[in-house]
Protein backbone atom coordinates (compact mmCIF):
# COMPACT_ATOMS: atom_id res chain seq x y z
CA UNK A 1 0.00 0.00 0.00
CA UNK A 2 1.31 3.54 -1.30
CA UNK A 3 2.55 5.54 1.80
CA UNK A 4 0.82 9.29 1.35
CA UNK A 5 4.24 11.24 2.70
CA UNK A 6 6.05 13.36 0.55
CA UNK A 7 9.84 14.34 0.95
CA UNK A 8 9.54 15.75 3.78
CA UNK A 9 8.08 13.06 5.96
CA UNK A 10 4.67 15.28 5.81
CA UNK A 11 1.14 13.91 5.29
CA UNK A 12 -0.17 14.10 1.78
CA UNK A 13 -4.47 13.43 1.17
CA UNK A 14 -5.63 10.50 -0.79
CA UNK A 15 -6.53 10.93 -4.29
CA UNK A 16 -10.50 10.69 -5.41
CA UNK A 17 -9.82 7.20 -6.74
CA UNK A 18 -7.98 5.76 -3.31
CA UNK A 19 -10.81 7.42 -1.55
CA UNK A 20 -13.60 5.70 -3.56
CA UNK A 21 -11.69 2.23 -4.21
CA UNK A 22 -11.91 2.62 -0.33
CA UNK A 23 -15.71 3.76 -0.11
CA UNK A 24 -16.58 0.94 -2.65
CA UNK A 25 -14.69 -1.72 -0.34
CA UNK A 26 -17.16 -0.08 2.83
CA UNK A 27 -19.96 -0.88 0.95
CA UNK A 28 -19.11 -4.15 -0.12
CA UNK A 29 -18.74 -4.98 3.67
CA UNK A 30 -21.65 -3.37 4.79
CA UNK A 31 -23.87 -5.57 2.02
CA UNK A 32 -22.04 -8.48 3.52
CA UNK A 33 -23.06 -7.10 7.12
CA UNK A 34 -26.66 -7.13 5.86
CA UNK A 35 -26.86 -10.28 4.46
CA UNK A 36 -25.60 -11.87 7.57
CA UNK A 37 -27.56 -10.33 10.19
CA UNK A 38 -30.89 -10.31 8.01
CA UNK A 39 -31.32 -6.38 7.30
CA UNK A 40 -32.59 -4.55 4.37
CA UNK A 41 -29.16 -3.39 2.54
CA UNK A 42 -31.15 -0.60 1.31
CA UNK A 43 -32.63 0.59 4.78
CA UNK A 44 -29.28 1.27 6.17
CA UNK A 45 -27.58 5.23 4.81
CA UNK A 46 -24.55 6.09 4.63
CA UNK A 47 -23.18 9.79 5.21
CA UNK A 48 -20.64 9.67 2.44
CA UNK A 49 -18.89 12.83 3.50
CA UNK A 50 -17.87 11.36 7.05
CA UNK A 51 -17.39 7.72 5.60
CA UNK A 52 -14.55 10.10 3.21
CA UNK A 53 -13.53 11.61 6.67
CA UNK A 54 -13.05 8.59 8.46
CA UNK A 55 -10.97 7.08 5.36
CA UNK A 56 -8.42 9.92 5.95
CA UNK A 57 -8.30 9.78 9.24
CA UNK A 58 -7.11 5.82 8.91
CA UNK A 59 -4.77 6.82 6.55
CA UNK A 60 -3.22 9.77 8.49
CA UNK A 61 -2.47 7.33 11.55
CA UNK A 62 -0.78 4.69 9.12
CA UNK A 63 1.17 7.49 8.09
CA UNK A 64 1.73 8.20 11.73
CA UNK A 65 2.73 4.11 12.77
CA UNK A 66 5.26 4.87 9.74
CA UNK A 67 6.84 7.78 10.32
CA UNK A 68 7.19 7.87 14.39
CA UNK A 69 7.33 3.97 14.77
CA UNK A 70 8.60 3.24 11.51
CA UNK A 71 6.04 -0.16 11.66
CA UNK A 72 3.76 -1.01 8.79
CA UNK A 73 0.28 -0.64 10.90
CA UNK A 74 -1.64 -4.54 10.58
CA UNK A 75 -4.86 -4.95 9.12
CA UNK A 76 -6.15 -5.53 12.43
CA UNK A 77 -4.91 -1.99 13.87
CA UNK A 78 -6.19 -0.42 10.60
CA UNK A 79 -9.41 -2.50 11.44
CA UNK A 80 -9.77 -1.47 14.72
CA UNK A 81 -9.39 2.64 13.87
CA UNK A 82 -12.42 2.12 11.49
CA UNK A 83 -14.45 0.89 13.96
CA UNK A 84 -13.16 3.59 16.67
CA UNK A 85 -14.50 6.39 13.80
CA UNK A 86 -17.54 5.11 13.17
CA UNK A 87 -17.93 4.51 17.01
CA UNK A 88 -17.60 8.30 17.05
CA UNK A 89 -18.95 10.09 14.17
CA UNK A 90 -21.89 7.18 13.72
CA UNK A 91 -21.98 7.56 9.55
CA UNK A 92 -24.69 5.01 9.52
CA UNK A 93 -28.20 5.15 10.16
CA UNK A 94 -30.91 2.71 9.32
CA UNK A 95 -34.36 4.07 7.96
CA UNK A 96 -35.84 1.26 9.66
CA UNK A 97 -34.99 1.71 12.86
CA UNK A 98 -33.47 5.48 14.03
CA UNK A 99 -30.36 5.64 16.10
CA UNK A 100 -27.25 4.91 16.21
CA UNK A 101 -27.50 1.06 17.57
CA UNK A 102 -26.52 0.16 13.85
CA UNK A 103 -22.84 1.99 14.24
CA UNK A 104 -22.40 0.12 17.49
CA UNK A 105 -23.90 -3.29 15.66
CA UNK A 106 -21.69 -2.44 12.70
CA UNK A 107 -18.41 -2.12 14.86
CA UNK A 108 -18.91 -5.56 16.71
CA UNK A 109 -19.51 -7.44 13.84
CA UNK A 110 -16.80 -5.91 11.89
CA UNK A 111 -14.37 -6.71 14.77
CA UNK A 112 -15.11 -10.25 15.03
CA UNK A 113 -14.91 -10.94 11.55
CA UNK A 114 -11.81 -9.36 11.46
CA UNK A 115 -10.87 -11.89 14.04
CA UNK A 116 -12.21 -15.08 11.95
CA UNK A 117 -10.51 -13.54 8.95
CA UNK A 118 -7.14 -13.51 11.08
CA UNK A 119 -7.76 -16.99 12.32
CA UNK A 120 -8.27 -18.42 8.93
CA UNK A 121 -4.98 -16.57 7.44
CA UNK A 122 -2.83 -17.81 10.08
CA UNK A 123 -4.26 -21.13 10.68
CA UNK A 124 -5.29 -20.08 14.41
CA UNK A 125 -7.90 -22.62 16.24
CA UNK A 126 -11.32 -20.31 16.34
CA UNK A 127 -13.33 -20.20 19.56
CA UNK A 128 -16.57 -18.74 19.45
CA UNK A 129 -17.40 -15.34 21.85
CA UNK A 130 -19.43 -16.27 24.90
CA UNK A 131 -22.77 -14.47 25.23
CA UNK A 132 -21.48 -12.36 28.42
CA UNK A 133 -18.63 -11.51 26.17
CA UNK A 134 -20.53 -10.22 23.49
CA UNK A 135 -22.87 -8.05 25.93
CA UNK A 136 -19.94 -6.83 27.44
CA UNK A 137 -18.22 -5.60 24.25
CA UNK A 138 -21.46 -4.18 22.72
CA UNK A 139 -22.00 -2.74 25.70
CA UNK A 140 -18.26 -0.93 26.07
CA UNK A 141 -18.75 0.51 22.35
CA UNK A 142 -21.91 1.90 23.40
CA UNK A 143 -21.92 3.74 26.74
CA UNK A 144 -17.92 3.40 27.51
CA UNK A 145 -14.87 6.47 25.99
CA UNK A 146 -12.84 3.96 25.03
CA UNK A 147 -9.66 5.11 23.01
CA UNK A 148 -8.04 4.17 19.66
CA UNK A 149 -5.27 2.58 21.15
CA UNK A 150 -7.54 0.44 23.49
CA UNK A 151 -9.52 -0.99 20.85
CA UNK A 152 -6.37 -1.94 18.96
CA UNK A 153 -5.64 -3.89 22.43
CA UNK A 154 -9.13 -5.48 22.34
CA UNK A 155 -8.68 -6.59 18.80
CA UNK A 156 -5.75 -7.84 19.62
CA UNK A 157 -7.09 -9.72 22.57
CA UNK A 158 -9.66 -11.06 20.35
CA UNK A 159 -7.27 -12.50 17.70
CA UNK A 160 -5.17 -13.60 20.39
CA UNK A 161 -8.38 -15.87 21.62
CA UNK A 162 -9.44 -17.09 18.59
CA UNK A 163 -12.73 -15.69 18.70
CA UNK A 164 -14.77 -15.84 16.21
CA UNK A 165 -18.79 -14.67 15.43
CA UNK A 166 -20.86 -17.85 16.57
CA UNK A 167 -22.52 -17.66 19.44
Amino acid sequence: MNLHIDKGQHYTLLTPPEKYSRLVKIKQFLRHYADIVGINYNDIVCRKEILLDIIEKVEKRRVYFHVFHSINMSEQNEISLYCFWVLKLCPFFNKSKPGHQINVAITFFTFLEMAHRVCLKTQKRMNPVSRKYAKDLIYAFQNRDISKEAIMLIAETIVLLGAVREL
